[in-house]
């Protein structure tokens, strides 16, 4: 009896034993908070003028050549977008977030379910859309309208 609780408190000590992956003690000096994802600068070092993604859509007017319009920009913040919406004549600007998945984000404008309405998203590892944003009209109103909401988390393993 007495040698299997020896053997028993030896398999705890073995199975509490930090482990040492060389992966992760490199790319983040040790500490599991930093252990993945984060090879993407968080910062751009140049920031495109041009759009990233397009959408325009003609709207149906007798007298006036109008179009809903979005484009989404680059800023400072590699996971941050801006986006610039123009409907006949009103103007609207409104933010996008990727979540940071250890990709660079690549931001798409699809055309939405209704007429005049398109929707922002961005793919995923696997280049699947995924949709992020409804830009659409309400009583010729602009509506942007978050859909769906996406993030990152992180499991900490406690020692």
């Amino acid at each position: 009896m007495k040698h299997y609780s020896f053997l028993l408190f030896l398999a705890l000590l073995c199975c509490n034993k930090p482990k040492n992956n060389d992966e992760n003690s490199a790319s983040n000096n040790g500490d599991p908070s930093k252990a993945i994802n984060d090879t993407i600068p968080l910062t751009r070092e140049k920031v495109e003028n041009s759009p990233v993604a397009s959408y325009s859509e003609k709207v149906k007017d007798p007298l006036n050549d109008w179009r809903l319009a979005v484009d989404v920009y680059e800023t400072k913040q590699t996971f941050k977008f801006l986006m610039k919406i123009e409907y006949m004549a009103q103007e609207a600007e409104d933010t996008l977030t990727i979540p940071n998945f250890g990709i660079m984000p690549k931001v798409e404008v699809r055309k939405g379910p209704e007429k005049e309405s398109c929707i922002v998203g961005f793919l995923d590892k696997q280049g699947e859309f995924k949709e992020y944003k409804l830009i659409a009209l309400k009583n010729k109103q602009l509506k942007i309208s978050t859909l769906k909401y996406y993030g990152r988390a992180r499991y900490r393993v406690s020692k």
